[in-house]
C-alpha cells in the first residue's frame, strides 16, 4: 500500500511529467525489443553469349537463392543510417540545420519559469484526495492543475491530453490502451515523428543476427554452357554443366547480417554480403579432342548483368515485395526476380 508521503510524492512526479508529455516522443513502445524475420527469395533465368579466356559460348542458367533469418532491435531509436552511404552527408545538413533553429530559438524565448514544488506538493495532496486509487480521475486532474502552469498556447492541448488520457484508462490494460494513450499523445501534438522536413534526425531502427538466428539457405544452380576455343589444331568445341542444390543451416554468419528501418517510410537496408551464396554440386567440361573433366566441391552463384540490379535492390526493401528485371546478356536476356518480407516475428 502506499504510505502517505509517497502518495503526494508520486502525484508530484504526475504533474511534471504530464507538463512536459509534448517534448518527449512516445517511447513506450519505441524501445521495446523487436524481433524481425528476413526472407529474400531470388531467381535468375539467362540465356546469353558468355566468354572466359579464349573460350566463346551461349549459356543457359537457371539458379535460384533463398535466405531466412531472424534479426533483432533493442528498440531504441537511432539518428542515423550505417548502412546508407548518403546519410553523412544529410545528417551533416541536418545537424547545422538544428543548430541554425536553436540559436534563433535561444535570442527570441523567455526563460521558463521553474516549476514551484512545495505549492505543487500541496495540490498533489488535494488531487489524491478527489481521486484516490482513480488512475482516470489523477490523470484528469492532473492535466487540468499543470495547464494553469503552461502558457496559454499551450493550456489547450495540455487540459485536451488530459481528457482523452483519462478516457484511455476505461480500456484493458495492454495493447488498446497503450495505443488509445499513444493517440492521446499524437492529437495533442506529443510523441510525434519529426516531419520530413524539420532538419531534425529520424527514427531508424538498426537489426543485427543473433549468434544463432535460424539462417537457414537454399540455393540451386543449373548452368550449361555450349561454345567453342581456338586450338594450334584448329577449332574445340566444349560442353560445361555445373549442378547442385543443397538446403542447409549455417548460423556462422548471423553477427554479420544487419537491417535498418526507417520507421517513417518503412524502407528497409540490408547488409548481406558475408552470407554464403553457393551450394554443394558438381561441375563437368567435355572437348571434341576428347578431354573430360568433373569436378565436386562448392559451386558460386552466378549473377552477371543482374549482380548490380541485386546489389542496389538490397538496399531498397520495405516490409513485404516483389520486383523483377529483364537486362540484355549479349545478344540474349537475363531476368532476375525477387521477392521479400521484414515482418515482425
Amino acid at each position: 500500500m502506499t504510505s502517505p508521503q509517497t502518495a503526494p510524492r508520486s502525484a508530484v512526479t504526475l504533474l511534471l511529467a504530464v507538463a512536459g508529455f509534448w517534448l518527449l516522443a512516445d517511447t513506450t513502445q519505441a524501445q521495446a525489443p523487436q524481433r524481425r524475420r528476413l526472407v529474400l527469395d531470388i531467381e535468375l533465368q539467362r540465356q546469353g553469349s558468355v566468354q572466359a579466356g579464349a573460350d566463346r559460348g551461349e549459356q543457359k542458367l537457371s539458379q535460384r537463392w533463398q535466405v531466412s533469418a531472424l534479426l533483432q532491435s533493442d528498440g531504441a531509436p537511432i539518428p542515423y543510417n550505417p548502412l546508407d552511404p548518403e546519410d553523412h552527408r544529410r545528417q551533416l545538413q541536418a545537424a547545422q540545420s538544428a543548430q541554425s533553429q536553436a540559436q534563433q530559438r535561444a535570442a527570441t524565448a523567455p526563460m521558463a519559469p521553474m516549476p514551484d514544488v512545495a505549492a505543487m506538493q500541496a495540490k498533489a495532496q488535494a488531487l489524491m484526495a478527489r481521486c484516490g486509487q482513480d488512475s482516470a480521475c489523477l490523470m484528469r486532474e492532473a492535466s487540468a492543475l499543470t495547464a494553469a502552469t503552461m502558457p496559454a498556447s499551450t493550456q489547450g492541448r495540455l487540459q485536451a491530453y488530459g481528457n482523452a488520457a483519462a478516457a484511455c484508462e476505461r480500456q484493458p490494460a495492454g495493447k488498446a490502451r497503450e495505443a488509445c494513450q499513444a493517440n492521446a499523445r499524437r492529437q495533442a501534438g506529443g510523441g510525434v515523428d519529426a516531419p520530413e522536413d524539420s532538419g531534425l534526425a529520424t527514427p531508424y531502427l538498426l537489426f543485427t543476427g543473433a549468434m544463432a538466428c535460424g539462417l537457414q539457405l537454399t540455393a540451386r544452380i543449373d548452368d550449361r554452357v555450349k561454345g567453342s576455343f581456338n586450338d594450334v589444331q584448329g577449332v574445340v568445341n566444349y560442353t560445361e554443366t555445373a549442378q547442385g542444390s543443397e538446403t542447409r543451416r549455417d548460423d556462422l554468419p548471423c553477427p554479420t547480417m544487419q537491417a535498418v528501418l526507417d520507421t517513417r517510410n518503412g524502407r528497409v537496408w540490408t547488409a548481406l554480403s558475408l552470407v554464403p551464396q553457393d551450394v554443394q554440386g558438381v561441375q563437368t567440361r567435355e572437348e571434341t579432342n576428347g578431354r573430360k573433366q568433373r569436378h565436386e566441391g562448392r559451386i558460386g552463384l552466378r549473377w552477371l548483368e543482374a549482380q548490380a540490379w541485386l546489389q542496389q535492390r538490397l538496399v531498397q526493401l520495405s516490409s513485404e515485395g516483389q520486383d523483377q528485371a529483364r537486362l540484355p546478356a549479349g545478344a540474349g536476356q537475363a531476368e532476375i526476380k525477387m521477392k521479400w518480407s521484414f515482418r515482425p516475428a
